[in-house]
């Protein structure tokens, strides 16, 4: 099997409207950013035969009171 490399990233702010009572966190992040297919743990004995997950993004949103 070749060797691989696989970018994620990561984004985000705290407290997005800037104020001191109530607080909203934002963020957002992308998994497999060049959408790679890839195999891994190929002919393993316990764990079977695995692929690299596709290009996920997710976003979230905390609010803080």
């Amino acid at each position: 099997m070749r060797p691989r490399n696989t970018f994620d990233l990561l984004g985000g702010h705290d407290n997005l409207f800037q104020t001191e009572r109530y607080k909203v966190n934002a963020s957002v992040s992308i998994v497999n950013l060049t959408n790679k297919y890839a195999l891994y743990n190929f002919l393993s004995t316990f764990s079977g035969t695995h692929f690299l997950s596709p290009r996920t993004f997710t976003g979230q949103l905390k609010f803080i009171f």
